[in-house]
């Protein structure tokens, strides 16, 4: 008697994620974390105040801040290098390294732009007024701010290393791990600044 065999079907094979994207993935989650409970601080200090932001401590000082010019700016500057660096990245992912060169130095300069601008806005900020001891809006501010621009400082270390080291020829279309997660990293500093470019801003700027 002829026995049937049954013949499994194959497993369907799933690409899997590199290690060096699942630490970046890992990273980004505690980012999340620590940049949503500045929001939170920022939103628990909004609710306890009957007038937000509170009265600056002198008539002399305006300790507001202003959407325009330097923010927006900012704004333009920081999501414009979003768009370089991942058009940068899909450069070196089909082996067109002067696209990538020109995008990604684009990106690093873009980005020192940006910094420029948020340093010329706390340098303008002290001179009205604005300080880490003004209030309870200024604190907020410094620190949700400064957190960023110390992010941004980190990914536009993590640019040029990366520059470095493609121009050494250490990446090409088949290995580019490495500014795959440098290019996540960086759009997770843009969507960042959106959120804080609305709320700090924008927010304050209609409820004044």
């Amino acid at each position: 008697m002829a026995v049937a065999s049954l013949q499994r079907e194959p497993t369907p094979q799933y690409p899997a994620i590199k290690p060096g994207m699942m630490g970046m993935y890992i990273f980004l989650a505690s980012e999340v974390m620590f940049f949503g409970s500045l929001f939170a601080m920022y939103f628990y200090l909004f609710g306890s105040h009957i007038v937000w932001p509170p009265p600056p401590p002198s008539s002399s000082s305006e300790f507001y801040v202003a959407v325009w010019p330097i923010p927006v700016f900012n704004t333009i500057f920081l999501f414009s290098s979003a768009f370089t660096c991942h058009f940068g990245l899909d450069a070196l992912a089909h082996d067109n390294r002067r696209r990538f060169f020109i995008l990604w130095t684009t990106t690093i300069a873009l980005g020192v732009l940006f910094e420029a601008g948020q340093l010329y806005e706390f340098i303008s900020a002290f001179n009205r007024g604005l300080n880490l001891t003004a209030n309870s809006f200024a604190s907020a501010f410094f620190a949700m701010t400064g957190f960023h621009g110390a992010h941004v400082l980190g990914g536009l270390i993590l640019l040029t290393l990366i520059l470095y080291r493609a121009g050494r020829g250490q990446f090409s279309s088949r290995n580019h791990v490495g500014p795959a997660a440098v290019t996540l990293y960086w759009h997770f500093v843009d969507v960042v600044w959106f959120f804080l470019f609305i709320i700090l801003y924008v927010g304050v700027a209609l409820v004044r």
